[in-house]
């Protein structure tokens, strides 16, 4: 019969094997992860001080508009010399800063003046020979107006003095020392075209730069 070894034993003064210890666990960081923080948000205006600027932002414009109208106010109506041109006939009305030249119609007879240069109102001016200055101001408006008028050729008009620098005033026929006989429609500077026993007569002459019209005006006392 033979020996059956069997399991052996195992060996003697071996140590026994050990299992390597477990690993410790894996830490996380002490300082936990958090969401990113968002920048401090900037302070507006409370209610109350946008309110408070607001009115203020009122306050303003409406002192603006109120400077206009007092503007307006001092300064008065416009004139309405301003928006005279060459060959309108005009009335003056007022005097001083007052003063100004309504246009109305050439037929009438209360006209008795026509433009027959118009322009600003500065410096040193004078019209040519035969022509009237007149000037019209413009106060808080600007620069004036400035008028040269001649007589206008309508028959029947009377006047005094028509040799002045200044527009002569319309006078009462009826104590007037010359009223207007006939009128031409052409220049004359050497002979005249009026009647014999013309007291006085005026030739205008237009150079084809405006509506003002050539003119022979002759005058005889009434």
């Amino acid at each position: 019969m033979s020996e059956n070894p069997g399991t052996p034993y195992p060996p003697q003064n071996v140590p026994h094997q050990q299992w390597p210890q477990q690993q410790q666990q894996q830490q996380w960081p002490h300082q936990q992860q958090g969401w990113p923080q968002q920048p401090p948000k900037k302070k507006g205006l409370s209610t109350k001080a946008k309110v408070l600027l607001l009115v203020a932002a009122l306050v303003v414009v409406g002192g603006g508009l109120g400077l206009v109208f007092v503007l307006k106010a001092a300064a008065g109506p416009e004139k309405q010399a301003a928006k005279l041109t060459e060959g309108d006939c005009v009335v003056l009305t007022g005097s001083g800063k007052a003063a100004d030249a309504v246009k109305t119609p050439c037929d009438s007879p209360q006209a008795p003046y026509a433009v027959s240069l118009t322009g600003k109102n500065k410096g040193d001016w004078n019209c040519k020979e035969g022509f009237y200055r007149y000037a019209v101001e413009t106060p808080l408006r600007g620069e004036g107006v400035a008028l040269c008028l001649a007589i206008n050729a309508k028959v029947g008009l009377c006047f005094d003095d028509i040799e002045s620098k200044t527009p002569p005033p319309l006078k009462d026929c009826g104590s007037a020392r010359l009223k207007i006989s006939e009128v031409f429609p052409q220049s004359s500077m050497v002979n005249s075209p009026c009647k014999e026993g013309t007291a006085e007569v005026i030739s205008y002459a237009s150079y084809g730069t405006s509506n003002f019209k050539s003119s022979t005006i002759c005058f005889v006392k009434p």
